[in-house]
């Protein structure tokens, strides 16, 4: 509960970093609403398409808001990736 917490944290200061840059800014962030955080997904994700057909740089916030709604809405689903990818390289490196 409280990976969850922190990845909600992570996500409003990454939200607010992309609305600050974006060309219009995306409707207010309910972190508890998994639909809602789907459904922004998805709309990053489009206005990601969108700047590639149009041939302009993607932003860097962009980027790191798509990565903290997809964190967050995995831990919602209980797969914690930071864990799973700990505990891969802890493998991998005392099978060395």
């Amino acid at each position: 509960m409280q990976r969850l917490k922190e990845s909600q944290e992570a996500l409003t200061l990454i939200y607010n970093a992309y609305n600050d840059v974006a060309e219009s800014p995306l409707k207010p962030l309910n972190v508890d609403d998994e639909e809602e955080l789907k459904k922004l997904l998805n709309t990053v994700m489009n206005r990601e398409s969108i700047s590639h057909i149009q041939n302009k740089k993607t932003l860097k916030e962009s980027t790191e808001l798509r990565s903290a709604l997809a964190d967050v809405l995995l831990l919602h689903d209980n797969c914690d990736i930071k864990e799973i990818k700990a505990n891969m390289k802890k493998a991998t490196s005392s099978a060395v």
